[in-house]
């Protein structure tokens, strides 16, 4: 009897390990980026800051940007996991904009041809 009451220890250990590795933890909550950000963007060592504001719903996002440049609208956005992809026209060009999202903040990197930065946003309570 005193032999299974040392063993009972290590039988208990054996079974407890024989679950195998935990599970792993539970991602991020699906993407919704329907807000306003205030943006920060480095354009070829020069700063600019702007408001991005998307609407909608999944699969049908929208918005605009505006800036002291004015306001553009927000196409083409698609949502990959915690990656926001997304087109801003301006009179001039069109810049693609790729930017990931940690909470309620982003950073990335846009291009409009050839010139093109870095990019970061912070959403706004409220």
């Amino acid at each position: 009897m005193k032999k299974i009451a040392t063993l009972f220890p290590l039988i208990a250990l054996l079974a407890a390990c024989a679950g195998g590795p935990p599970p792993e933890p539970p991602g991020p909550p699906p993407l919704d980026p329907v807000g306003t950000y205030d943006c920060y963007l480095d354009v070829e060592g020069q700063a600019l800051d702007a408001v991005l504001t998307i609407t909608g719903e999944e699969g049908a996002y929208g918005g605009s940007v505006s800036s002291d440049m004015g306001s553009m609208p927000v196409s083409d956005v698609t949502i990959d996991g915690q990656t926001m992809s997304f087109v801003v026209d301006s009179p001039d060009m069109t810049v693609f904009f790729n930017v990931v999202f940690e909470g309620a903040d982003f950073s990335g990197e846009f291009d409009a041809g050839g010139m093109g930065g870095f990019v970061s946003g912070k959403k706004r309570v409220g």
